[in-house]
């Protein structure tokens, strides 16, 4: 299958989120709260987003919003918007006080009118819900999102599972894509056939990007254009476990017929950036070197002016809470445990873009990569 291995749904196994794994969340969260002086942490969320509440509870909310509320000299607590929602709260969570409150914006209020308490999440609540909320506080909100964010970038043994699990179904996902393009085939079937596969496997949702012709100008939503001979077929695909916190991304390109000499030819250069890129994934060093090391390959070879925008955005990426961006302004200092994408997706003026990219865990001397499927254009008869 033109270096695809046949890849099964073996490895994705049932993982249970205990209380021991949110005692080892709730550890590093308050490591963080106490490099910043905060003696109590309310995690709020909404439905729009609601990762925060899951990292810290295991529960995806219903209604609108929930809360965890983490301290140094309690025991942690889950609160819930819906009474009718509480018992299966109870079921999903392995916190143990769980309770139901009508008027959040209120109760979190009150609660920051205390010394030493901050809250993670306000970005995502309406006017309305952060006006009750200050007005309970006495004006007194400190917010602590980056706090929590921090925390979540470094992922504990099970995190990292879920993540490796979720880049092993994107590969699935890519695979039976492989498999069932043809001629005429709809873009939106195409992606349809993606989720379908890895859904099958054990997915839970998945962000997908698809864009197929004879000059792609990005990767965008998948639409009714039927793949002719001679597209070239570029990929964004992002598979999740449990949440959508544990997701992972795959980009790679297909071609309907053979690719051309050119687009080998280009695509060969981002080959040598990704492999650029993930040489520098180490602990210890700003995430900006990732994207200087993948940019310099791109600009050795006369493409630099299409390293920037509109051209691309991003060298890559993390997903859900703790996501690390991978932009030349970006310092922040990587760590083992960390989890992200590296993807040299370019744009070449001559061809048009081309997509590679591959998710790693960054480990004590370097990079594990999760990725099972070669680099390379996939060619398809």
């Amino acid at each position: 299958m033109d270096g695809i291995d046949a890849l099964t749904a073996e490895a994705v196994a049932e993982i249970i989120v205990d209380a021991e794994e949110i005692g080892r969340r709730h550890g590093l969260i308050r490591e963080q709260m106490r490099l910043e002086g905060i003696d109590t942490l309310l995690i709020y969320a909404t439905a729009l987003r609601p990762f925060g509440v899951h990292y810290a509870s295991n529960y995806d909310l219903i209604g609108e919003g929930a809360l965890v509320i983490i301290s140094d000299h309690a025991e942690p607590k889950l609160i819930v918007s819906e009474l009718w929602d509480l018992e299966r709260a109870r079921l999903v969570s392995p916190i143990a006080d769980i309770a139901q409150e009508n008027d959040m914006a209120t109760y979190c209020g009150r609660l920051l009118a205390k010394d030493r308490t901050g809250i993670a999440g306000l970005e995502w609540v309406g006017s309305a819900f952060n006006a009750r909320l200050v007005e309970a506080a006495g004006g007194q909100v400190k917010n602590c999102s980056r706090l929590l964010e921090r925390a979540a970038s470094l992922k504990t043994p099970l995190e990292r599972e879920l993540i490796r699990q979720a880049a092993y179904l994107a590969d699935i996902g890519f695979e039976h894509g492989y498999r069932m393009l043809r001629r005429g085939l709809r873009e939106f079937e195409l992606a349809a056939e993606i989720e379908y596969a890895m859904r099958a496997a054990g997915a839970v949702d998945n962000f997908g990007l698809l864009s197929s012709g004879k000059h792609n100008r990005a990767i965008g939503l998948p639409t009714d254009k039927a793949v002719e001979e001679g597209d070239l077929l570029i990929f964004e695909i992002t598979p999740a476990r449990l949440s959508r916190n544990y997701s992972a991304q795959l980009c790679r390109t297909m071609s309907m017929g053979r690719g051309s000499k050119v687009a080998h030819e280009k695509y060969k250069v981002i080959e040598e950036a990704l492999e650029e890129g993930l040489r520098a994934v180490k602990p210890g060093a700003p995430a900006s070197d990732i994207v200087i090391a993948q940019d310099n390959v791109i600009s050795r070879y006369g493409y630099g002016d299409y390293c920037r925008p509109p051209y691309m955005r991003a060298r890559g990426h993390g997903f859900g809470l703790g996501r690390i961006d991978l932009a030349r302004g970006n310092t922040q200092v990587l760590e083992p445990n960390m989890a992200m994408i590296v993807h040299p997706n370019q744009y070449f003026p001559e061809l048009g873009y081309l997509a590679l990219g591959e998710m790693v865990l960054v480990t004590e001397t370097g990079v594990e990569r999760l990725c099972r499927l070669r680099p390379g254009i996939y060619e398809c008869d």
